[in-house]
C-alpha cells in the first residue's frame, strides 16, 4: 500500500513492527524481503513517485576536500532512490576485501565472504541478472595468475527498483509505502540504548511520529550518518558515536585514467574488454590476491577503452539499442529519435568509418579501493535546510597509500603487457609525481561507504555483524555506509546480499 504523508487522511502517529527509513535498493529489497513474515512494515520515503525539485534540495550540502564528493549530484531522493539512475554494474566483493590485511589500516570485516555467499546467490536476481558461466573466454589475455587475473562485470538492464518492484510492494499485505514523510529527528531512551521513535515531517509542515519495535536507515551512506549526528541531544557526538567513528572513513572508488596503452593490436584489444553477449557481461584486468599480499597493494581493477569520440546522435542510437536488448523501453525516447533522424550524416560516418578506424591508443582506466581513513569524513555544515536540518558536509581525503598503490599495479600491468607483446604503456603524470595533485574531478562512482563502518566492537565501529548499532539495541543501518572496506567493485551487489541478511535476523529477532 501506498499513502501520501501529507494527506489529511492519513494519521500523523504510525505505529508498526518494522520502520525502514529510506525507499532504494536497500529499503525496497528489505521491505520485500519482510513480506511475508508478518510482521507490520511500514517503509518512510522522503519523496514522492517521481523526482521533485524541493525534494532533492534537501540534498545540498558542503564539499571540503576532493571533488566530486556532493552529496546532491550522487543520489536521487524519491521511490525507488538512485536506482533510477545507476548503471547496473554489478560484482561481488572477492575474500581478500573481507580479510584484516596488515598492511591496510582498519581493514577487516566481521564477517566474511562465506558469510553472504547464499545471499549473493538471492541478490542476483534483485538486480535481474544471473551469472551462467558465458564469463569464460579463451581469447583473452593468459596472464601471470600469481600477478593477474580476468574479471567480469555483470550488467543489470539496469533494474530501476521503484517501477520493477512498485507493484509487488503495492500487493503486499504487510507493507506500507508513506510517501512524502521525512525522518528528522530519532527518540531514544534516557540512556541512548533503544530507540522509542522516529518524529518525521513533510514539505508542507505536517509532522508526527512513527513508533515501531525496530527501525532501520536505509536512507543512503551520506543521510544516515546525518541523521545519526543530528540526534544530539543524549549522545552530543552523535546517536552511535560514543566511540567517535560516527562519519570517519568515508570512502569511495577511485575510478580514473592512469595510463595510456600503444597496443600491437588495438582493436582487438578494446573488442576483448567492451561488452560481449548481448551486453550483459564485460570483461576487466584485476590484481590477484598473491601480488596484493607480497607487494601490499589495495585491490584494483583495470579496463580499456578507446579515446575516440562519437557524435551525440550515434551514442543516442546506441543507447536507444541497449535498451531494446535489454527489453525495456528507452529513457527519454522522443529526445534520442529526435537526436538521430537530425543528424543521420554523423550517424552513418561512426557506424562505417569510425568504429573501424583503429584507435591511436587506448585508455587505461583504474578501478581502485581506496584505503579507510578517519580524516575522511562525513560531518554537519551550519547550513539548514528546509526542513531546519543542517545539511551535510562532505570532506572526502584521499592518501599517498592509495596513490602508491595504484601506480605499483598499474606497473605491474605494464610489465605483463610488455612481456606478452600486447602494447607497451605510459603512465599518467600525476600518477608517477608524487608531488603532484590528484587531477579533478576523480570519478568516485558515487559510491557512499564506511561512515557507519561494521566492526567487531563498538572502539572500532558503529554497527556489529548484524548491521546493529553496538549500543543500541533495535537500530540497524541497510547501506553500504556499513563497509569497512570496498574493493573496488560497485557496492549494490553486496548492499542488497547483506540486507538480504539483515531481513532474516529481523524476521528471527521480532516476527
Amino acid at each position: 500500500m501506498f499513502a501520501d504523508f501529507r494527506s489529511p487522511e492519513v494519521s500523523a502517529e504510525i505505529h508498526c513492527d518494522i520502520c525502514i527509513v529510506g525507499a532504494g535498493a536497500a529499503g525496497i529489497t528489505l521491505a520485500l524481503a519482510l513480506a511475508d513474515s508478518g510482521l507490520d512494515v511500514h517503509v518512510l520515503e522522503s519523496g514522492d513517485l517521481e523526482y521533485d525539485d524541493a525534494t532533492q534540495a534537501l540534498y545540498g550540502g558542503e564539499s571540503a576536500g576532493m571533488e566530486n564528493a556532493s552529496p546532491i549530484a550522487c543520489r536521487v531522493r524519491y521511490f525507488g532512490g538512485t536506482t533510477s539512475r545507476w548503471q547496473g554494474w554489478c560484482a561481488p566483493l572477492r575474500d581478500i576485501d573481507f580479510s584484516e590485511r596488515s598492511w591496510v589500516a582498519h581493514s577487516g570485516w566481521p564477517i566474511s565472504r562465506h558469510d553472504l555467499d547464499p545471499y549473493y546467490d538471492r541478490a542476483w536476481p534483485m538486480c535481474e541478472v544471473q551469472p551462467t558461466g558465458e564469463e569464460t573466454r579463451s581469447a583473452l589475455p593468459d596472464f601471470d595468475p600469481a600477478k593477474l587475473g580476468i574479471g567480469f562485470w555483470h550488467y543489470s538492464p539496469p533494474t530501476r527498483f521503484g517501477t520493477t518492484y512498485r507493484d509487488r510492494i503495492e500487493r503486499a499485505e504487510h507493507v506500507s509505502v508513506l510517501l512524502n514523510c521525512n525522518a528528522i529527528e530519532i527518540e531514544t531512551d534516557a540512556n541512548a540504548t533503544s530507540v522509542r521513535r522516529l518524529k518525521v515531517a513533510a514539505l508542507n509542515g505536517k509532522r508526527g511520529t512513527v513508533s515501531a519495535k525496530a527501525f532501520v536507515l536505509a536512507c543512503g551512506g551520506m543521510e544516515n550518518t546525518r541523521l545519526l549526528l543530528l540526534t544530539d541531544d543524549v549522545v552530543p557526538a552523535g546517536l552511535g558515536n560514543r566511540s567517535g567513528n560516527l562519519g570517519r572513513f568515508f570512502t569511495q572508488h577511485i575510478e580514473l585514467i592512469g595510463a595510456r596503452v600503444q597496443a600491437t593490436d588495438s582493436m582487438r584489444l578494446n573488442e576483448e574488454f567492451d561488452q560481449h553477449h548481448s551486453e550483459a557481461v564485460r570483461a576487466h584486468i584485476v590484481t590477484s590476491t598473491h601480488v596484493q599480499q607480497k607487494q601490499q597493494l589495495l585491490n584494483t581493477g583495470f579496463s580499456f577503452g578507446s579515446p575516440q569520440q562519437y557524435s551525440p546522435a550515434y551514442q543516442a542510437l546506441r543507447s536507444v539499442w541497449h535498451d531494446a536488448a535489454a527489453g525495456k523501453w528507452p529513457d527519454d525516447f522522443g529526445e534520442k529519435v529526435h537526436s538521430v533522424t537530425s543528424d543521420l550524416d554523423s550517424v552513418v560516418e561512426d557506424i562505417f568509418v569510425t568504429r573501424r578506424r583503429a584507435p591511436p591508443y587506448l585508455d587505461l582506466t583504474t578501478y581502485s579501493e581506496q584505503t579507510p581513513n578517519p580524516d575522511s569524513r562525513i560531518g554537519l555544515a551550519e547550513a539548514t535546510d528546509a526542513l531546519g536540518l543542517r545539511r551535510i558536509r562532505v570532506d572526502w581525503r584521499l592518501t599517498a597509500a592509495d596513490r602508491r598503490s595504484i601506480r605499483q599495479s598499474t606497473q605491474i600491468l605494464a610489465e605483463e603487457l610488455g612481456r606478452m607483446k600486447i602494447g607497451r604503456v605510459k603512465l599518467a603524470d600525476w600518477l608517477v609525481d608524487d608531488a603532484a595533485p590528484w587531477p579533478q574531478p576523480i570519478w568516485s562512482g558515487c559510491h557512499h561507504m564506511g561512515t557507519t563502518r561494521m566492526s567487531h566492537d563498538s572502539e572500532s565501529g558503529v554497527v556489529n555483524a548484524d548491521c546493529r548499532l553496538h549500543d543500541v539495541d533495535n537500530l540497524y543501518i541497510a547501506s553500504s555506509s556499513v563497509f569497512p572496506t570496498g574493493g573496488y567493485v560497485p557496492p549494490t551487489l553486496t548492499l542488497i546480499a547483506l540486507t538480504l541478511r539483515l531481513a532474516d535476523h529481523l524476521s528471527q529477532q521480532y516476527a
